[in-house]
């Protein structure tokens, strides 16, 4: 029955490990969101990150919505549709904020 002990404070401790590892995972993962959602990352939009941007769906919600961001910041934006006439329409709108 003794032979049994180190084997428990083994796996205690790889127990323990495996629980600190988490903790920190989970930490650094809570850390990060905060930073972005709270604090914000306008180091990680515009021309830093080259001159240029291409958007596809860029006629209608996530698509226009990031065009927009992407004009407002400076970039160049090239924009892809399948609708000619909306895909005018949005370039004319978003070729005011530059």
């Amino acid at each position: 029955m003794e032979s049994a002990l180190p084997a428990a404070g083994f796996l205690y401790w790889v127990g323990a490990g495996t629980v600190a590892y988490l903790a920190l995972r989970i930490s650094y993962s809570l850390f990060t969101a905060l930073r972005v959602w709270g604090v914000g990352n306008e180091a990680g939009v515009g021309p830093g990150l080259g001159e240029w941007a291409v958007v596809t769906g860029s006629t209608d919600g996530i698509g226009k919505s990031y065009a927009e961001e992407l004009a407002k910041h400076g970039m160049k934006v090239v924009l892809i549709s399948r609708s000619k006439d909306k895909l005018d329409q949005v370039s004319s709108e978003i070729s005011n904020y530059t």
